[in-house]
């Protein structure tokens, strides 16, 4: 069980106590506290209370003290005028929460386990929606926190999710307690700025998740003008090492907003939009259903690409709908909880997107849509500028949405929670993410107003704080970084050999991310330099894996500080790029990648003995392992196995060993049984392409760069159309492949 020090220290703290039932909590009145703005003292007969709470700056403060260091419930009785409302509390001049009103009738509230220390402490509640009345604030001993709190099983509600899912899931679920993960918000528009504000104050650290929205998608949006790219940004985010979560702020229906303006723009917010969702819901209004369920679909076709890329999402949809200002939040939870799960069920058993992991974001028990349909809860805190509390209250408040334990996170964030606070409060969220425009970026640089520069550089480098360079592969398969063998060369001094770029030295705005090195600048102080050694004199064809980040780059390539020329990148997709052989001498040499174009992501570099042919390893698909109906046939004095049907289920499995992580060439030598024929060629169970032979006479038929780690795989050849002579395999190092 993860057990926290702050847990532990407020066991000991308490145990000279009387328990939190037995302890006299400590009331003050708020109608005798310091008042600012419009707040006034009323009473009735002997009843009195604080109101006037109408506009930013309005506030109550009273002075509370307690004996000792601890964490303490703060318990508000109020009523509202006008159904829910919210309003910050301030400890000190800190926001650590906000108190809720639900009713005209005076009610009690309570603010679960503030810290405070011993002695006297002003708290204040300050204006946030206003309109309440307060009567009094109870102060007593919190609850210990639950040894299990954090004990959260990986099991998603899609029962049959991608194994990049499974694996993001697997891997929150592990670090859940003990570690944040970082996360920042991007306008889709601004290009990742917001990424490139945080790292510049950062010392180059890069938040570890990506949110992104999937607004413009909407089909008004799209009928209308809009030029969506998150799902393209999500891909190549993802690429970099990054995890994704994605929101959708839903426009309306064409039907259902002003399409004359502007204002179609805000068509997600209640007031610029006539659509009830009770009436689309409940069958009043059955072109509205109609329409909902081809947004819907719209949106699943195009998190089917993300799907089809690889690519897990924490996906927030319907965010923040008991605050009542998006329209599907407007006609309240019934017909909410019947949309949410609408979605969920269309999304996951019509469309099958498996690669979603469901963050619920609703915001109140009431809204809950169930544990079947959520596997995250979230939620939204804005708590003013420069507040960086550990909004423990929130925290705990999510605790009690369902009695099923839940991961749960600070979805969108106005300010940074600071590590330190949370982990002194032992309330760890799983990820934080800062939302986007002022909260981080301002003029294109990074922006103060909420999290000072210096208090985030702070953050990022908490020990606690999961950041891009933290990222684990998560399934990316071949993402991963290809390292170079223990002694740096391999056994047959003929083979490729192969260094990741996050092996060298970094100078200027190169910097790491997700298994490579970027190169965010074109200056020629922007380089990253990596040593390599060659086994002996001779020509070496040179080949480097990146991509340009923007599309086609060109940077300068020195050896030993000699510039050779311009490695080239054609695209932003991932390529090896063959710079030609260059002359090294036996031993240690510096490759350095210099920019002058600049914006690219560095994998790897191979360098491929050009005077001397490798020797190959050879495996005989008939010492294989013969599936379904295949059979070992003689021509001549050859032995072939044969594929003599089209059935899935028959084929030959080989076992390969390849002595270092890279890329390799797969050579299929076969013969096609009448001619052209095409069949499936998987990896250790995993389709990566046909392999396809043209005619009748044995050829050597080529797979090219394939990832293969380290140590034992298994090569499957199975029917797709069959009818082929299969007489061996070949593993070689790749050499530059386009």
């Amino acid at each position: 069980m993860k057990k926290w020090t702050a847990v532990l220290l407020a066991a000991l703290v308490f145990c000279a106590w009387a328990s939190a039932e037995e302890a006299a909590p400590l009331r003050y009145e708020f109608e005798t506290g310091v008042m600012q703005g419009h707040a006034q003292a009323r009473s009735a007969g002997t009843l009195g209370w604080a109101e006037g709470l109408t506009a930013e700056g309005d506030s109550v403060t009273v002075s509370v003290s307690v004996d000792q260091d601890g964490f303490y419930d703060l318990t508000f009785c109020q009523a509202s005028s006008g159904g829910h409302k919210e309003n910050y509390v301030l400890v000190d001049g800190q926001n650590v929460g906000v108190t809720i009103a639900e009713s005209g009738a005076f009610q009690e509230h309570t603010l679960p386990r503030v810290s405070l220390s011993a002695g006297t402490h002003e708290v204040t509640v300050s204006s946030y929606w206003g309109y309440v009345k307060l009567d009094y604030l109870l102060v007593s001993p919190s609850e210990e926190l639950a040894d299990s709190l954090y004990d959260v099983s990986p099991v998603l509600s899609n029962p049959a999710p991608s194994a990049q899912a499974q694996a993001l899931m697997d891997w929150m679920c592990d670090i859940y307690g003990e570690k944040m993960i970082s996360g920042q918000y991007l306008d889709e528009y601004q290009y990742g700025q917001e990424l490139k504000a945080v790292a510049s104050v950062t010392d180059g650290l890069y938040p570890a998740m990506v949110g992104l929205d999937m607004m413009n998608y909407s089909p008004s949006a799209v009928s209308l003008g809009s030029w969506p790219t998150s799902v393209d940004q999500a891909i190549g985010y993802w690429k970099q090492g990054h995890i994704l979560t994605m929101c959708w702020h839903w426009i309306a229906p064409e039907k259902y907003i002003d399409t004359t303006g502007n204002n179609w723009w805000g068509g997600y917010r209640t007031e610029n939009t006539t659509l009830s969702l009770a009436k689309a819901m409940n069958g009043e209004d059955p072109e509205a259903y109609d329409l909902l369920i081809r947004d819907m679909d719209a949106i699943a076709a195009q998190l089917t690409k993300l799907r089809d890329a690889g690519v897990p999402v924490l996906w927030r949809p319907l965010h923040e709908a008991s605050g009542g200002w998006f329209w599907w939040g407007a006609s309240g939870p019934e017909a909410y909880i019947k949309l949410y799960r609408l979605m969920y069920e269309r999304f996951t058993e019509v469309h099958g997107l498996n690669n979603l992991i469901w963050v619920w974001n609703g915001q109140s028990a009431d809204w809950y849509p169930g544990d079947d349909v959520v596997d995250v809860i979230g939620e939204d805190i804005y708590p003013g500028h420069h507040a960086h509390d550990s909004q423990g209250a929130a925290f705990l408040r999510c605790q009690n949405y369902t009695k099923a334990k839940k991961l749960i996170m600070l979805s969108e964030c106005g300010c940074v929670p600071s590590p330190a606070k949370c982990e002194k409060d032992g309330i760890m969220w799983s990820a934080w993410a800062v939302w986007c425009y002022e909260f981080v970026l301002a003029d294109g640089k990074y922006s103060e107003d909420y999290t000072t520069a210096e208090r985030m550089k702070l953050f990022y480098s908490q020990d606690c704080v999961v950041t891009l360079n933290n990222v684990p592969a998560l399934g990316r398969g071949g993402e991963e970084a290809a390292p170079a063998s223990d002694d740096g060369e391999p056994s047959d001094a003929s083979a490729a050999l192969s260094w990741p770029f996050t092996d060298g030295i970094l100078t200027g705005s190169a910097v790491l991310a997700g298994g490579a090195v970027e190169i965010r600048g074109n200056e020629e102080t922007d380089s990253v330099t990596l040593t390599v050694s060659v086994p002996r004199d001779g020509e070496y064809g040179l080949a480097i894996v990146q991509a340009g980040i923007g599309g086609y780059k060109e940077n300068y390539l020195s050896v030993d500080g000699e510039k050779l020329g311009n490695t080239v990148v054609q695209d932003q997709a991932e390529e090896a790029c063959d710079f030609g052989p260059v002359f090294l001498s036996a031993g240690e040499h510096k490759i350095t990648v210099t920019a002058f174009w600049g914006w690219v992501r560095l994998r790897t570099l191979t360098l491929t003995p050009l005077d001397a042919p490798a020797s190959l390893p050879r495996y005989e698909f008939e010492q294989g392992e013969l599936m379904g109906q295949v059979r070992v046939v003689s021509i001549g004095a050859d032995q072939y196995v044969e594929l003599s049907s089209n059935d899935e289920t028959d084929g030959v499995c080989v076992t390969v060993t390849v002595p270092q992580d890279g890329y390799y060439d797969l050579t299929v030598v076969q013969a096609g049984i009448g001619g052209y024929k095409e069949n499936y060629l998987a990896v250790d169970g995993e389709r990566i392409e046909n392999t396809v032979v043209q005619g009748t006479d044995r050829e050597e038929c080529v797979t090219p760069h394939v990832w293969l780690a380290a140590g034992e795989h298994t090569v499957t050849v199975t029917c797709f159309w069959g009818w082929a002579n299969l007489d061996a395999l070949i593993v070689s190092p790749s050499a530059a492949q386009e």
